[in-house]
């Protein structure tokens, strides 16, 4: 589904968020814009749930060691 709208926005603001992005189109600015908007909500939503859980734990990041018996992958 496509939306038609028809947006004014300052120069200097359209300027700056084209030179930030790297985007020049005016209508693929504002459909990053909407998308970074919207991952940005939804990170922060994910921070907020996180300190609900205070004896959550992050994982590691690394694998453990394998033992020496193990087959290599």
């Amino acid at each position: 589904m496509r939306m038609e709208l028809r947006i004014q926005v300052d120069d200097q603001d359209l300027t700056n968020a084209r030179r930030a992005a790297g985007i020049s189109d005016p209508q693929e600015l504002v459909r990053h814009a909407l998308r970074e908007f919207v991952q940005l909500k939804a990170s922060l939503e994910l921070i907020r749930m996180g300190a609900a859980d205070p004896g959550f734990s992050v994982p590691p990041r690394w694998r453990p060691e394998l033992p020496p018996d193990a087959p290599s992958r």
